[in-house]
């Protein structure tokens, strides 16, 4: 019975533990499952005004200037991101901000729950508040002149994670009407490559793709 009693504890503490740094061993625990993880490991940006000009310029470098590449940090990645989503995506977000990693961007905001459907949270949809923390990640790439698709593989609400095949359901719910897990981003004509790293997103004019 004492050793019972002992198993008991250990397993209570391991969850405890677990839930405590569920953060931190997040990316541990999709590296083991082979999941893709709603969050990024590299630097974090929120789109401005000023980031928003500097991106600009940088991209006009690469049109005006023939630069062969030009590097923008998360902050200007972010508000590349924030005035390319469509409006009726945008308009539902709150507190934007772009966190890079390697290969994909992860965007973070609160959002209004009462536009996931109901039927998807199921049980949880009586614990979400009128507006959450939402976070969804994915690899970024540029699908013609001046457009850019972001393809969402991990979506979550609060400290939830939707499984993987209910990510495009609830991703075309935000966008209308949407059959898969595609956010169009429209971006400056000239860019026809882009590279995203954990400490910034590489572009490539259209005229030299790597």
């Amino acid at each position: 019975m004492p050793f019972r009693l002992l198993g008991l504890l250990i397993v209570a503490a391991l969850v405890y533990v677990g839930w405590m740094e569920r953060a931190r061993l997040a990316p541990y625990w999709h590296r083991l499952t082979d999941r893709p993880a709603a969050t990024a490991v590299g630097t974090t940006g929120r789109p401005g005004v000023l980031a928003l000009r500097r991106a600009t310029d940088k991209v006009d470098s690469l049109n005006g200037w023939g630069a062969d590449s030009v590097t923008l940090s998360a902050s200007e990645m972010a508000s590349l991101v924030g005035a390319g989503l469509d409006q009726r995506v945008r308009s539902e977000l709150d507190s934007l901000a772009v966190t890079l990693g390697e290969g994909r961007i992860a965007v973070a905001g609160k959002i209004r729950t009462a536009g996931l459907p109901r039927d998807v949270l199921g049980p949880l949809a009586g614990a979400f508040n009128d507006r959450e923390p939402i976070q969804g990640a994915g690899p970024v790439q540029v699908t013609g002149p001046g457009l850019a698709a972001w393809r969402l593989d991990a979506f979550q609400v609060r400290d939830f994670e939707f499984p993987r095949e209910m990510v495009p359901r609830i991703v075309g719910l935000l966008a209308g009407d949407q059959r898969d897990s595609v956010l169009s981003i429209v971006i400056p004509v000239g860019i026809g490559r882009v590279r995203v790293h954990p400490d910034g997103v590489t572009l490539y004019p259209s005229s030299q793709l790597p």
